[in-house]
């Protein structure tokens, strides 16, 4: 094989320079983020409330992000912070602390899912189908290897 392609530094620029140039594609357009802070904890916090309109325990939205407790404890209070999400006593349980988005988390996170599905959308009309379909089909193949990883 490729001595270029074993060398370790080599394989790890290879996957910073996708996940940059995915995340500017996917997120950014021309430089800007549409006035909303979009880093990449901002957008999994933001993501890991699967149905908007839902309430969920800390746990469960740790679950979801795919985070430790701790790391979405500190999500969660940024969000409150922010004006985007709140935390609400359990009407069964008033030990039980769960948190929901606010009507200003719930338009943002609206308005970065169709700007992000017209991102997409204009990324893939760029693309053959076929090079879409192995885009997507490698991209699905890459998850699945990482997954495995411990």
């Amino acid at each position: 094989m490729n001595r270029k392609l074993d060398s370790l530094d080599y394989q790890m620029n290879v996957i910073k320079d996708f996940i940059d140039e995915f995340y500017n594609k996917t997120v950014f357009k021309n430089g800007k983020t549409y006035g909303m802070d979009l880093s990449p904890s901002f957008i999994k916090a933001l993501f890991a409330f699967t149905d908007p309109g839902a309430d969920y325990p800390i746990g469960a939205l740790g679950d979801n992000a795919r985070v430790k407790r701790s790391t979405i404890t500190d999500m969660v209070d940024r969000l409150e912070r922010d004006g985007v999400a709140e935390r609400v006593r359990d009407g069964a349980d008033r030990r039980v602390v769960r948190v929901r988005l606010t009507p200003r988390g719930k338009k943002i996170r609206q308005q970065f899912s169709r700007l992000r599905r017209t991102e997409f959308q204009g990324i893939f009309s760029k693309l053959k189908t076929e090079e879409t379909r192995k885009l997507i089909y490698h991209l699905d193949q890459a998850y699945r290897i990482l997954k495995k990883i411990n």
